[in-house]
C-alpha cells in the first residue's frame, strides 16, 4: 500500500513538474531573426548575405546585440514591439508611405477595449524568425532632418492647410528624414492614415512623436491608449542612428484613462512609465559616450511639464553622455534653453533644449492668407513654422523656417511706448540682443525680459485669434534715445546666439505715432 501511494505521489509530482516546465517555457520563450545586409534588394538572407554585428535589437524593454552573424534571440513581451535600431551608416527598406521597416509587433492576444478606432489584430502565427534587411547607405556623417511641431489636425480641413500650408515649404528643403513631435491629430484619430499618406510625398523617411491628442481616449488607462497609433505608425518609442547621432524617440504622455462616470476624457500627464525609463537605460548602456544623443518627445523633458521621478530617471540614463539635446513640441511656442541645476541636471556635459513651435500655430485660427490658410502665429508672437537640424560628425546647428516670412524674419520688433521691444523667436535667455539706429553706430544693449509679446495681443483682440497668449523668455527690450528726432528710423536688430551666431533684422520705425 505504501508502494502504492509512493509511486502515485511521484507521478503527481511529475505532472506537476511537467505542467511547470511547460508554462515556464512559454513564459521564457524567444524569438530569434537576423539582420542582413540585403546586396541584391529582394529582402530575403541568400546564402551569400552577411549578417551585421553589433546591432541594437529590443522589446521596448531589454536590449540584446546581434552576434557576428547577424543573428539574434529576444523574449518577447506581449502587446510590445520587437525593434532593431538602425545602425549608422544603414538604412532599412522602406514601405510605401517612406517609413524604415525596422519593428514587429508581438500581440498574440485581442485586446477586448472597446477604443473606437482600429487598432491592430492579434497574429495568428508568430514566425519562428524575424529578417530585417538593411542597405548600405554612406555619407550619414552630415546630415540633416526637418522638425515640426504639433499639426494638430482635427478635420480634413485641417488637413488641407497641412497640405498645402506646410508641406511645400517642406519639400524645398533639403533634408534627410523628418520627425513630428506630437499631436498629429486633434483626438480624430482618422486623421493619423492620412496625415502618412500626405506626409510620404516628401520622399524621405519620417519618424513620428506620440502626443496627448494622438491617444484612444476611450482607453480605461495608459495600456491601451496607444493601440491606433501604434497600428498606423508603429513603436510607440524607439532609437535610430545616423552618423555620429543617436536618436531616441520618446513617449511622454501617461493617461489616466477614460472617465466612466461623466463619459469624458481624464486627464493625462508628463512622464514615462518605469518599463520605458528601463529600456532607455539599457539603450543608453550600449551607446559610446562621444555619439551626441537627440531626444524627442511631445511633452518637454523639463521640471515644470513632466513629472520629476520620470526626469530623474531620463538624467541618470544619461549621465556618461557628453552632449544631448532634446527636443519636443506642445506648447505652441518656442523656447530654446540649457539645462542646469535649477532644472535638475547636475552634470558637467553640455545638455541644450529646444520646443520646437507648432506647424499649426495657434490651432490653425486667426486671419488668413492669399491661400485662405490662417496665419495661426503661436502663442508667444512667433510665426508657426518648422526646424531643420544640420548634423555634423557629432556637432549640430538648428535653423527657425518661419512660414509664410522669408527666412531672414527671425524677430518681431515693436515700440512700447518709449521703448523698443524685440521678439527674437529662438534666443536663450543668456543670448544677447543689440539694436543700432539709423546709421548711429553706438549700440543699444537691450535687456533679457518675460512678458507677452505685443503683437500676439493686438492679433487676438483684432482678428479674433485664439486667445491662448503665453509668457515668453525670448523678449529684449531697451529705452529709445530721449534726444531721438521725430519722425521714421531704420533699426537695425543684432543678436548673438551661445554659438556665436549672428542674426539680422530690420524695422522702420515712426516716433512720432
Amino acid at each position: 500500500m505504501c508502494h502504492y501511494f509512493l509511486r502515485v505521489f511521484i507521478q503527481l509530482s511529475f505532472c506537476i513538474i511537467l505542467v511547470f516546465l511547460s508554462s515556464e517555457s512559454l513564459i521564457a520563450q524567444t524569438i530569434e531573426g537576423y539582420v542582413f545586409i540585403d546586396s541584391n534588394g529582394n529582402s530575403k538572407m541568400d546564402a551569400d548575405e552577411k549578417g551585421l554585428n553589433g546591432v541594437m535589437i529590443s522589446n521596448q524593454k531589454e536590449v540584446v546585440l546581434t552576434d557576428e552573424n547577424g543573428h539574434f534571440k529576444i523574449k518577447p513581451i506581449e502587446g510590445n514591439f520587437i525593434f532593431v535600431t538602425k545602425p549608422e551608416a544603414y538604412q532599412f527598406n522602406l514601405d510605401k508611405y517612406n517609413n524604415p521597416e525596422f519593428y514587429f509587433l508581438y500581440q498574440t492576444k485581442q485586446i477586448k477595449e472597446d477604443l473606437k478606432y482600429p487598432i491592430s489584430e492579434p497574429l495568428e502565427i508568430v514566425p519562428q524568425v524575424l529578417y530585417f534587411p538593411v542597405y548600405e547607405n554612406p555619407g550619414e556623417d552630415q546630415h540633416s532632418c526637418l522638425l515640426m511641431g504639433d499639426p494638430q489636425m482635427r478635420n480634413d480641413k485641417n488637413l488641407i492647410y497641412y497640405k498645402e500650408g506646410i508641406i511645400p515649404f517642406l519639400a524645398a528643403k533639403n533634408a534627410d528624414f523628418y520627425v513630428i513631435l506630437g499631436d498629429i491629430a486633434h483626438n480624430k484619430l482618422e486623421i493619423l492614415p492620412k496625415e502618412k499618406q500626405v506626409s510620404a510625398t516628401l520622399g524621405i523617411p519620417g519618424y513620428r512623436v506620440m502626443g496627448n491628442h494622438d491617444m484612444n481616449l476611450r482607453a480605461t488607462g495608459n495600456n491601451y491608449a496607444n493601440e491606433t497609433f501604434k497600428r498606423v505608425y508603429g513603436p510607440n518609442y524607439y532609437s535610430f542612428e545616423y552618423g555620429r547621432f543617436h536618436y531616441i524617440i520618446l513617449n511622454t504622455v501617461i493617461y489616466k484613462g477614460w472617465w466612466e462616470e461623466i463619459g469624458a476624457p481624464g486627464n493625462y500627464y508628463g512622464g514615462l512609465t518605469i518599463e520605458q525609463t528601463k529600456w532607455l537605460e539599457n539603450d543608453l548602456k550600449h551607446v559610446p559616450s562621444d555619439k551626441t544623443i537627440v531626444l524627442f518627445s511631445h511633452i518637454p523633458l523639463y521640471n515644470f511639464y513632466v513629472s520629476r521621478p520620470s526626469l530623474q530617471r531620463v538624467f541618470k540614463s544619461l549621465e556618461n553622455h557628453k552632449k544631448i539635446f532634446a527636443v519636443s513640441g506642445h506648447l505652441h511656442n518656442i523656447m530654446a534653453y540649457d539645462y542646469n541645476e535649477e532644472l535638475g541636471w547636475q552634470n558637467s556635459a553640455e545638455f541644450e533644449g529646444l520646443v520646437a513651435g507648432a506647424v499649426c500655430g495657434s490651432w490653425w485660427s486667426g486671419p488668413v492668407d492669399e491661400n485662405n490658410i490662417p496665419f495661426s502665429t503661436c502663442t508667444d508672437g512667433s510665426p508657426k513654422g518648422f526646424f531643420q537640424l544640420y548634423s555634423n560628425s557629432g556637432e549640430y546647428n538648428y535653423v527657425f523656417n518661419p512660414i509664410n516670412y522669408p527666412f531672414e524674419y527671425q524677430f518681431r520688433v515693436n515700440v512700447i511706448n518709449d521703448e523698443i521691444w524685440v521678439n527674437w523667436f529662438v534666443g536663450k535667455t543668456t543670448d544677447s540682443v543689440q539694436v543700432f539706429i539709423d546709421s548711429d553706430t553706438e549700440a543699444l544693449n537691450l535687456i533679457n525680459f518675460t512678458g507677452k509679446d505685443p503683437f500676439i495681443i493686438s492679433n487676438v483682440k483684432n482678428n479674433k485669434q485664439m486667445d491662448d497668449i503665453s509668457n515668453t523668455g525670448h523678449l529684449w527690450k531697451a529705452k529709445l534715445p530721449a534726444d531721438l528726432a521725430p519722425g521714421y528710423h531704420l533699426i537695425k536688430v543684432l543678436a548673438r546666439d551661445s554659438k556665436g551666431r549672428l542674426f539680422n533684422g530690420y524695422k522702420v520705425i515712426n516716433t512720432d505715432m
